[in-house]
C-alpha cells in the first residue's frame, strides 16, 4: 500500500509539473509574440522615418528649384534697373535691400547685347 501512495503522488506531481509547464509554455508563446509585435511595429516606424525623410528632401529639392527661379527673377529685376543708368545704392536703397544684395549688372548697354 505504501507504493500506492508514491505512485498517487507521482501522478499528482506529474500532474502539477504539467500544469506548471503549460502553464510556462503559454507565457513564453505570449511573450515571444509580444516581442514580434513590438519588432513589428519598430520596422513599421522606421519605414515611416524614411518615407517621411524621403518627402522632406522631395520639398527641400522642389523649394531650391523654386527659391533659384525667384532668385534669377530678383537678378533679373535688379540687372534691368542697372542697366538703365541706376546706382546699385539707389537700387538697394529703392528695393530696401543691402547694396551688397544687387548683384553688379553690365558695365555698359554694348557689354549687355554681347553677353
Amino acid at each position: 500500500m505504501a507504493e500506492v501512495r508514491k505512485s498517487a503522488r507521482q501522478v499528482a506531481a506529474r500532474k502539477r509539473a504539467r500544469t506548471h509547464a503549460a502553464e510556462f509554455r503559454a507565457r513564453e508563446d505570449r511573450l515571444e509574440q509580444l516581442a514580434a509585435d513590438y519588432f513589428v511595429a519598430a520596422d513599421v516606424l522606421d519605414e515611416i522615418d524614411e518615407r517621411a525623410e524621403q518627402e522632406i528632401q522631395a520639398v527641400r529639392e522642389r523649394a531650391a528649384a523654386e527659391r533659384a527661379a525667384k532668385t534669377m527673377e530678383l537678378d533679373a529685376v535688379t540687372h534691368t534697373m542697372l542697366s538703365l543708368g541706376v546706382s546699385r545704392k539707389e537700387v538697394a536703397d529703392r528695393l530696401g535691400i543691402a547694396v551688397r544684395d544687387v548683384k553688379k549688372g553690365p558695365a555698359s548697354p554694348n557689354e549687355r547685347v554681347g553677353g
